[in-house]
């Protein structure tokens, strides 16, 4: 077994290629791979054929000689990363997942939390990089605003929008009792929201603000049907037992430019800057010496 653990050293430190002097080895490739197929949902490598095999390999090499690109341009051009801003980034990307969908997330791409906070570093690096570098060659006129607006009249096109309120809380007996006092009308939706919702929007008296229909969740469906100022049923999900007020009914309509306007600057400011990127890093690219060993790459390792 030592031998073969010698073995699996000497293919695993095999270099795959070099980008300016940087070598990646099979080692570095498995890594990716791992990642790759995570992004592809691909859990089983000898279910593919040998081309979707060397494909995944080469989407995954791609991404490192990118990576290693970037993080040398960061390097020439002196950009780091302060403890601070890489803290607050990391707490701000966590806090979007609730603790256990957060792991969750790297038992599905099959990556250690080292890994994943490598990669979000690196990430992190690259787009103070790409801010600096490609951010300010990017220009957003106000004619191209305009036309999207025109020629995509569909995407401005609101159906009908409800505003409710919302109460959450953990068993049914409880969510019964606070029904009873809303139809009593002893006291208020917000005033029981802030006392018993443990749904976030609870503090601020239960305000979900305005959705469509198809916004939100399927088992919710029946509460477009509310009339204005009624409280539906108690309805069961996994995440407790919820009680909904309508307070407001907006009819469907197109929306005006002003209102539209920063989802179409957004929207066109990220595919310049996506094009002006990809220009400059075939520029990189090309100025860097990358050498790859097809050899290596094409066998089964």
């Amino acid at each position: 077994s030592n031998e073969l653990r010698s073995v699996e050293q000497t293919i695993g430190s095999t270099v795959v290629a070099e980008v300016s002097g940087d070598k990646i080895t099979v080692t570095d490739l498995r890594k990716e791979m791992k990642s790759v197929r995570g992004k592809f949902r691909v859990w089983d490598q000898k279910s593919l054929t040998a081309e979707e095999l060397l494909v995944l390999k080469i989407n995954a090499l791609n991404r490192i000689i990118r990576d290693t690109l970037l993080v040398k341009e960061a390097a020439r051009n002196n950009i780091q990363l302060s403890r601070e801003e890489y803290e607050s980034a990391l707490q701000e990307a966590k806090n979007g997942y609730r603790e256990e969908s957060f792991h969750e997330l790297l038992s599905i791409e099959r990556i250690s939390m080292e890994e994943w906070e490598n990669r979000f570093k690196n990430n992190l690096l690259t787009k103070k990089l790409i801010d600096t570098q490609v951010g300010s060659k990017v220009a957003v006129g106000e004619d191209d605003l305009q036309r999207y607006f025109e020629g995509h009249p569909e995407e401005f096109q609101r159906g009908e929008e409800v505003r409710f309120f919302h109460i959450m809380v953990e068993t049914e007996a409880e969510a019964r009792d606070i029904r009873r006092q809303l139809k009593s009308g002893k006291k208020k939706f917000s005033i029981l929201a802030q006392e018993h919702s443990r749904s976030p929007e609870g503090a601020k008296g239960g305000d979900l603000g305005y959705f469509e229909a198809g916004e939100l969740p399927v088992e919710f469906a029946g509460i477009f049907r509310l009339k204005g100022n009624q409280i539906s049923e108690v309805i069961h999900t996994p995440r407790g037992y919820h009680i909904f007020k309508v307070i407001d009914k907006k009819v469907a309509r197109k929306m005006d430019f002003e209102e539209s306007l920063e989802f179409i600057q957004g929207r066109l400011f990220r595919e310049a800057q996506d094009k002006v990127f990809q220009e400059w890093l075939v520029k990189l690219k090309n100025k860097a010496d990358i050498k790859i060993n097809h050899g290596v790459l094409a066998q089964n390792n």
